[in-house]
């Protein structure tokens, strides 16, 4: 019996991912989405370009530009500090929608009007360049990232929206010459942080990121002289912007604190990517996550939509991912900032070296607390099914397997005196290289001696 497409709201990597997942367990998928209206850049990390290699978006990997070292310049000290590589956001979409389309997702390109759930499930109206079109589906899924309403509207009154101090960037672009190498540099200063890219292609973007509680920022008609203003406190400015002529005058605005927006999900709706988890950009872990909660997206839908009694299950999974996540991100930023010790009494500064307040560190040790054996959800065959798994300090949510090994499984059979990684690899039907590395897992967590 055919079914209507899952409608995903937005094109962005995670809308794309999850789409392209859907697909391949069998399910349409249609992604309705608008080209993005205003210039955007980021640094890209191996991380997710690694992704987009490992799941076939030739056209994404080719969109990406040139990798550069970052130039940083925090707590008084100047050096070279990890590579990423240029990303055009503009044209990095495309190329995502022109994947997904030869992956089998219908994409419509369209501004979305509403989306209202009725009698016979979710309607949806939009506006494409042909006119005003309207399609149902038995499913949704919301991901059009920070500015998304469908999760703020669904929300419960109460704990529904989570945000670190409010934090804008504020955006400006300008002309360079073409003989200028392409580069990214980022630096510190009392008010904030800034972000500077050159594409070598005669185009730099300055983006300044800065506290925005309500009346910090100017209305719209003072912003440039507010953004001159703050190029002015910025030392590195000097070299940045040198013979560099603005495009405009216009300075683009943009929420950039990190956010966390619950419920995740209902029984026939999901929320993905930034509309649910959007991180501080100082972590630089964007579309790292987007391009993760698309992958995990599929299989709770697919687990929603065919297994009807695990509803609960799937959601408790995805709640649990989006939680972990939003938790380990937001420890990662406040170690970003606490590490500029400068202005520890600046505002800024004071309150992003103190958020969350929560005990920990992002990436704790393996072994920092005893490992514990326990019932968790996890993705096996596109579905979310209960399995048994160890949950260390470094894996909260538990780990299921190692390269395909079963690690509770692995662990019994050690205990039990199978401690040869040739026989065991034999009755898993694997590789030794996989036994052992199952076991140097276990080993490094105190799981076994």
């Amino acid at each position: 019996m055919a079914i209507n497409p899952v409608i995903i709201m937005g094109g962005g990597p995670a809308g794309v991912f999850t789409a392209c997942e859907l697909v391949k367990l069998g399910i349409p998928a249609m992604i309705i989405t608008r080209p993005r209206p205003f210039p955007a850049w980021e640094g890209l990390s191996d991380r997710p370009l690694n992704s987009l290699r490992h799941f076939e978006f030739t056209q994404t990997v080719e969109s990406v530009g040139d990798m550069v070292e970052r130039a940083a310049h925090w707590n008084g000290v100047s050096q070279a500090q990890n590579r990423e590589y240029i990303l055009n956001r503009q044209t990095f979409d495309q190329a995502l929608l022109a994947d997904a389309k030869d992956k089998g997702v219908e994409v419509r390109r369209a501004r979305i009007e509403q989306a209202v759930r009725g009698p016979n499930g979710w309607h949806i109206s939009y506006i494409t360049p042909e006119g005003p079109q309207e399609s149902v589906t038995d499913f949704l899924v919301e991901a059009r990232g920070r500015e998304a309403k469908l999760g703020r509207k669904m929300r419960a009154e109460d704990g529904g929206f989570t945000s670190a101090p409010a934090t804008s960037a504020l955006l400006k672009s300008y002309h360079v010459s073409p003989d200028l190498g392409a580069m990214t540099s980022v630096a510190s200063f009392p008010k904030g942080w800034a972000w500077y890219l050159r594409d070598g292609k005669g185009t730099a973007i300055l983006q300044i990121f800065v506290s925005s509680e309500k009346g910090e920022l100017p209305p719209k008609a003072g912003l440039d002289r507010f953004f001159t203003a703050l190029t002015d406190q910025l030392p590195e400015t000097r070299d940045w912007l040198r013979e560099a002529s603005p495009h405009d005058d216009q300075v683009s605005v943009r929420t950039a604190a990190a956010n966390k927006t619950l419920p995740v999900g209902g029984d026939d709706f999901l929320v993905v990517g930034d509309s649910s988890l959007a991180l501080d950009p100082l972590s630089g872990n964007g579309i790292f996550y987007a391009i993760g909660s698309g992958l995990a997206a599929a299989p709770v839908i697919n687990t929603m939509m065919h297994r009807p009694a695990d509803r609960a299950l799937a959601l408790r999974f995805y709640a649990e991912r989006i939680n972990f996540a939003f938790e380990g991100g937001c420890l990662m930023g406040r170690e970003f900032y606490a590490s500029e010790e400068r202005w520890p009494d600046a505002p800024f500064w004071k309150a992003r070296s103190s958020w969350p307040p929560l005990d920990g560190v992002s990436h704790p040790g393996p072994a920092s607390k005893p490992a514990e054996l326990c019932q968790k959800p996890v993705v096996r065959g596109g579905f979310i099914e209960l399995e048994d798994v160890i949950v260390s300090a470094d894996h909260p949510r538990g780990v299921w397997q190692v390269d395909g090994i079963p690690l509770v499984k692995l662990m019994n059979m050690i205990r039990d005196g199978s401690r040869d990684d040739a026989d065991n690899a034999e009755k898993f039907g694997r590789s030794i290289a996989h036994v052992a590395a199952a076991r140097h897992w276990l080993m490094d967590r105190h799981v076994i001696s």
